[in-house]
């Protein structure tokens, strides 16, 4: 196939920026919102503390209705915001798309016919169809998710580390699973995903060349080899995407098990804390309620990793 691994990896990134680039302002405003989702979403969750240990412990009810408020507030906040930046991501990504597919067309009009002889139809059009569609969906959603996902967890370690450094060393045993996993399961992933696109415009340029060829394939009698080929394609294909897509599913699962692990080390030791150290509940609440939130930036940032190489 026509697979090729970048010549220059530095070069291919800068090109690709520099069509999204191209809309600064809004990627200012999406930057902003996503720092302004980033902080709504970590400072609801950190309300709880006052919550907990101002209204519910002290039975002020008066002041827990305006606490509700705030936090009602705050996540309002967040999702208008997610919903402005999402939006914005949509328009600039349709747009580099756009772009992409105009300079591809005119790239292609100048190369040499010996290149479209060495080359299947099939595989060029997947240029323009899967290559590209894939490519649009990192730009829609991925690069969003990857900053979404480092924003969150700089901000929730931060804030684990000043509700409690004792509990934090728990979470950084589950942390250190976690990137393991990463590591382990990702390096398969990237392989196998990086074989699939192959594969996959292997099958498209075959099917493209035995549709153009039919009259002659039937006048020499090769329906035999041609379905032949085609089961050798599509099997290969099958395996890596196969393949692709188990390591892919892994990913998330094990995070989930290991995230539901590290939530019971600690509640077992916040509450030695709680009664040996004086732990407030508060503190404990919303450290729990971060033990939920620390692991999912992870498996989202390691799993749009795998999609972006």
């Amino acid at each position: 196939g026509g697979f090729q691994k970048p010549k220059d990896m530095g070069r291919t990134i800068r090109t690709l920026l520099g069509y999204i680039g191209k809309s600064k302002w809004l990627l200012l405003v999406v930057a902003v919102c996503l720092v302004l989702t980033t902080a709504c979403s970590i400072g609801g969750s950190y309300l709880l503390r006052p919550l907990i240990d101002d209204c519910i412990v002290p039975g002020d009810y008066a002041k827990l209705a305006r606490m509700l408020t705030l936090m009602a507030c705050v996540y309002l906040c967040a999702a208008l915001l997610s919903y402005t930046y999402s939006r914005i991501m949509v328009h600039v990504s349709q747009k580099a798309t756009h772009a992409i597919r105009r300079d591809l067309f005119t790239k292609m009009q100048g190369l040499p016919l010996s290149y479209f002889d060495t080359h299947t139809h099939g595989e060029l059009m997947s240029r323009y169809t899967n290559d590209i569609d894939t490519l649009t969906e990192i730009l829609q959603n991925g690069m969003v998710s990857l900053c979404s996902g480092v924003l969150t967890f700089v901000g929730v370690v931060a804030m684990m580390l000043y509700l409690s450094p004792v509990l934090f060393l728990v979470t950084v045993f589950s942390l250190g699973l976690m990137f393991v996993v990463i590591m382990t399961v990702g390096k398969r992933s990237r392989r196998y995903f990086t074989a699939q696109q192959r594969d996959l415009g292997e099958v498209n340029g075959y099917i493209e060349e035995m549709i153009e060829g039919q009259k002659v394939i039937k006048i020499f009698n090769h329906e035999a080899k041609a379905k032949a080929g085609f089961d050798q394609r599509n099997e290969q294909y099958r395996q890596s995407a196969t393949n692709a897509q188990s390591f892919a599913g892994a990913m998330m699962p094990a995070m989930g098990n290991i995230s539901h692990i590290n939530y019971a080390l600690t509640c077992c030791v916040g509450a030695l804390l709680s009664i040996a150290f004086g732990l407030d509940l508060g503190s404990l609440v919303v450290y729990l309620q971060y033990t939920r939130q620390v692991s999912q930036p992870i498996g989202q940032v390691s799993q749009q990793v795998n999609n972006i190489l």
